[in-house]
């Protein structure tokens, strides 16, 4: 990076009138000089300098220009590692070209100035600036973007010549492609002052930049594709190209470089062992020439260059004309006089500096660490004009434990990369991610996602992998960064012989040693979809309200045609088996952090009541529109959602009624149907009326308690069958039905006796319609072994028809009715008296019906609901009680929970219920405003926001005292609330006097 010294006032004048890119080569001071802005070339409207390469664990700025690496927005460092962190890696990057016109060296450079402007050449020249001439973002899975429908693939001077696949649509390359394209046709741009000035080259340059979203070594590389095009009208001879870089690796100055050309590396790493940033896990960070340009050996001979050279000098160092550019880029000095091994001239000539091994600290290595520019070039080749060649390079961080650990990561993710683009990136990928929702609950926190990646599989037939989807995994993190060692929470996996999963991987804290690592701990409990959350991973118990918190649920899929099984001794404890996982997509949440409404019961208002429900779990806010829907019931009981009003069908067909969380999601909303099989027991009373004996109890002539013996409700009267018929006791004045002795499961004799129960099967679905119900026999344990039935006999049912049996047929057995004995036992219905002094069957129970309901949906049943959009109603969690507003915490003690790091303030006004405008006003005892907050909603999820944060500062942007204040909360059209709170700040101190 370059800064600007201090200079006096003279000397700022005559800076002042310096060209842009003259005071861009000023250089930096020594080590501990003071960081300053290198001046920016500030370039026409169509310049781009805002696109992110942020796919991964890399943030990386890409221009439309040639430079890369660099914010030239604010001239601060333009790759951070980790991904959303404020740490550096990489101060500025660009694209060299070098070449020789009529043995005359002409340059294009993107360094602390550019020289490419942006747009496609027409004409053999360039263009005149356009808004279209920009970084164009592509996302997977994302086909509605305005860049994916603007794509500009068709030629100049319609389009620019953006690369299509092979079915026609916008190339992705990676997870996340960035695609822009620039020239160097403009004479008025060569005007870098310490390595261009040229006339141009008459090159167009078409960049992708891309990444993959995923862990593992991929997860630390942006692929960088560089089509450069000869649309010129020279040939250009003994051309070079160099990937330039000032690294500034953290603190940048105890920086050291070096190559590896046994892999077309150049790499930058830590002097010392505790970097100022980075501390004692400095990375590295490393460019590599995974395809240089194509060259004739020899006729129909053709060879594919790596890195050719590789050149380093330190800030003041740098070149002073393109000459001396060119020479770096052969592998020269800049006096174009031979580099020579350990800068020795005895020693043989060599266009690599610094080739040796810094983790065995042997060969030729850097040393004296300073504020670096490394190069590393590839060349020479010819291009003839209209020729085209590809280059494709990659930024590469490795993170070990240590600045050298880091090297040999870097290497290894290196070497995997290498591997990748050999296969032309068709390698497997991980299943998508699924989306997720988020429910703040008080003190709790329910995640509800999607099913977007479950059923799906990515093979390759040459490396033979074919990962299929497995499962889930729940995490908490400590930030908003997913690097961060984040703690799983749950695994969920499909039900199926797999469970834990097992990888051999490199244990990069013992020196990269394979190490057999569980990275799947699979139970086969099966696939769901929502989890409540109530314990902070981290810190231990329940989640605090208000607190934001951060979690993310990543699919994983495992390679089916390389598994074994993994033994501990002669014990299977899981599979082994290379994993693929999604990226993090993490979501913040706060526990009571919400005032909307998150859940809304349907009321049915068509249909018998036996229990069945509709829950709608309103999920997208900023989706949700006031609006009435109802659900209906086809014959087989799927459901269809639609709109009473437009009448409309959001979803139809459907058919889980589970009360699991795998439904669609519409509009914003999950409506969830939700069966109870069976759904009930009830007496039928004379009235017309019912009483409910779902659970037992007492009949409603008071004679007898109905009991299944077990004591479990509803489940414990056993009358789930597998097709949910309704079901009916008719309980007789006497005792006159044939009836089989109770056998368990196994073939039933007929009884000696005849009981008082009549069973009836009323079929499927068909509740209200008597033609097709059917007597069936009941079966009795005689328990008390009475020879016949007697008040606690349970009563069971042998589903087939009662009209079928021979009854009175010496030795009767039920098979000999069904041989098959496939006919379902069901019941366990007890009869206790109510009135201990019962004896036997005197008196029987009086007569009367008992239904059990099978708890099917009917084409009668129709549910209705109401969408209620934020502000509508009061919200699930946080109400419009206007009381419970709170300023937490309160007394304010130095710090609060809310706080990320020493320099945070911040105080909460928490349970504000939902409203467009919420106002705050501070004021002192003395009665004088301290601080207005107001907020005006222009968003649902705004508007949701159930707290407004205080950063403990004045309207003029003071901190305040300590002290009582009063404050005031007007909630727009729901009301105020004044109360008191207080703050205490810690004592400031002066360090200098």
């Amino acid at each position: 990076m370059r800064t600007l010294g201090r200079v006096g006032g003279v000397a700022l004048v005559l800076l002042a009138l310096l060209a842009p890119e003259a005071i861009a080569a000023a250089p930096k001071a020594g080590a501990g000089y003071v960081r300053g802005k290198p001046s920016v070339r500030r370039a026409v409207a169509a310049t781009d300098n805002s696109g992110r390469m942020d796919a991964n664990d890399l943030d990386m700025f890409v221009t439309n220009h040639g430079s890369f690496g660099w914010d030239l927005t604010t001239s601060e460092p333009g790759l951070r590692y980790p991904n959303g962190t404020t740490k550096t890696a990489l101060f500025a990057a660009g694209i060299w070209v070098g070449a020789q016109v009529n043995d005359t060296i002409r340059t294009c450079i993107a360094e602390y100035s550019q020289e490419y402007a942006p747009g496609p050449m027409y004409n053999g020249t360039f263009q005149v600036d356009q808004p279209a001439f920009k970084n164009y973002r592509l996302e997977a899975d994302n086909t509605t973007s305005d860049d994916y429908l603007n794509w500009p693939s068709q030629p100049v001077p319609l389009g620019q010549g953006a690369p299509l696949d092979t079915l026609g649509n916008p190339l992705l390359q990676g997870s996340t492609t960035l695609w822009s394209v620039y020239n160097d046709a403009d004479p008025g741009r060569h005007t870098n002052g310490s390595a261009g000035r040229t006339k141009p080259l008459g090159l167009e340059i078409q960049q992708s930049t891309f990444a993959f979203t995923r862990g593992g070594a991929l997860g630390k590389i942006i692929f960088i594709k560089f089509r450069l095009i000869n649309k010129g009208a020279n040939t250009l001879d003994s051309t070079y190209i160099s990937i330039w870089a000032d690294p500034d690796l953290g603190d940048a100055s105890d920086d050291l470089v070096g190559c590896d050309t046994t892999l077309s590396l150049g790499y930058c790493y830590n002097e010392g062992a505790d970097d100022a940033v980075y501390g004692l896990a400095c990375p590295a960070v490393g460019f590599d020439f995974f395809r240089g340009p194509i060259v004739q050996v020899s006729p129909g001979v053709y060879d594919t260059l790596g890195m050719t050279s590789f050149n380093k000098y330190i800030n003041g160092e740098d070149p002073t004309s393109a000459t001396e550019a060119y020479h770096l880029m052969q592998g020269l000095k800049k006096n174009g006089s031979p580099l020579h091994v350990n800068d020795n001239p005895l020693q043989p000539i060599t266009t690599f500096q610094f080739p040796g091994d810094p983790v065995t600290s042997s060969g030729w290595l850097d040393s004296g660490g300073n504020d670096r520019r490394m190069q590393l070039s590839t060349g020479p080749f010819t291009m003839a004009v209209g020729d085209t060649q590809d280059v494709v390079c990659a930024v590469i961080i490795g993170q070990g434990t240590d600045r050298l650990s880091s090297i040999t990561d870097l290497r290894q993710n290196d070497d995997e990369a290498q591997t990748v683009f050999d296969l032309n990136f068709d390698i497997p990928s991980p299943p998508p991610n699924a989306t997720v929702y988020v429910h703040p609950l008080d003190r709790g926190i329910r995640l509800i996602w999607g099913t977007e990646p479950v059923g799906t599989n990515s093979a390759n037939v040459k490396l033979g992998q074919d990962f299929h989807f497995e499962g889930f995994r729940v995490w908490q993190l400590q930030s908003n960064n997913s690097l961060f060692p984040p703690k799983v929470v749950a695994t969920i996996d499909v039900d199926d012989s797999v469970g834990a999963i097992y990888t051999d991987l490199h244990n990069r804290l013992k020196g990269g040693a394979l190490e057999r690592t569980l990275v799947a701990a699979g139970t086969n409990t099966g696939l769901r979809y929502s989890i409540d959350l109530t314990t902070d991973e981290f810190h231990g118990g329940r989640l605090v309200n208000n607190k934001e918190y951060y979690f993310a649920v990543t699919s994983y899929s495992f390679d089916v045609n390389n598994t074994a099984t993994f033994f501990q001794g002669l014990n299977p404890i899981g599979t082994i088996s290379e994993v693929l996982e999604s990226g993090f997509k993490i979501v913040t949440a706060a526990p009571r952090g919400s005032n909307a409404v998150l859940r809304i019961q349907a009321n049915q208002i068509s249909g018998d009541h036996v229990g069945n429900q509709v829950v709608v779990e309103q999920l997208v806010q900023s989706e949700l529109a006031d609006s009435v829907y109802h659900v209906t019931f086809a014959p087989d009981e799927s459901w269809t959602v639609a709109g009473v009003v437009t009448g409309d069908t959001l979803v139809t067909g459907q058919g889980n009624q589970s009360g699991d969380f795998d439904y669609p999601i519409v509009r914003g909303f999950m409506p969830r149907v939700i069966s109870t099989k069976p759904s009930m027991i009830f007496q039928h009373l004379a009235s017309g009326d019912s009483l409910d004996l779902s659970n037992g109890g007492l009949d409603s002539a008071g004679v007898y308690f109905l009991d299944n013996e077990i004591g479990l409700g509803l489940e414990g009267f056993h009358v789930t069958d597998t097709v949910y018929h309704d079901y009916e006791i008719r309980i007789l004045p006497d005792t006159t039905e044939f009836c089989w002795e109770y056998n368990g499961g196994g073939a039933s004799p007929q009884a000696t006796f005849r009981c008082p129960f009549e069973v009836w099967d009323l079929g499927a679905n068909t509740y209200a319609d008597a033609s097709d119900d059917v007597k069936v026999t009941a079966s009795i344990r005689d328990d008390d072994g009475s020879g016949s039935w007697t008040w606690g006999d349970r009563l069971y049912f042998r589903d087939f028809a009662y009209a079928s049996v021979p009854w009175g047929t010496a030795g009767l057995l039920s098979t000999d009715v069904n041989p098959a004995n496939d006919d379902r036992t069901l019941g366990r219905f007890g009869f206790e008296p109510a009135d201990t002094s019962f004896t036997n069957n005197n008196p029987l129970p009086p007569p009367t019906r008992i239904k059990i309901r099978g708890g099917r949906l009917y084409p009668t049943d129709v549910f209705a609901f109401r969408i209620l959009p934020v502000g509508t109603s009061p919200g699930t969690i946080v109400g419009n009680d206007i009381k419970k507003i709170l300023a937490v915490p309160n007394p304010y003690y130095a710090h609060s929970a809310y706080e990320l790091n020493q320099f945070d303030r911040v105080m909460k006004f928490t349970n504000i219920p939902a409203a467009k405008v919420v106002t705050v006003r501070i004021f002192n005892l003395a009665g004088d405003k301290v601080r207005t907050i107001r907020r005006e909603a222009t968003t649902a999820d705004e508007m949701a926001r159930a707290e407004i944060r205080w950063n403990l500062t004045t309207d003029n942007n003071l901190p305040v005292a300590s002290g009582v204040y009063i404050y005031r909360v007007d909630v727009d059209g729901v009301g105020s609330k004044t109360d008191r709170l207080a703050v205490f700040v810690e004592r400031e101190r002066l360090d200098n006097y």
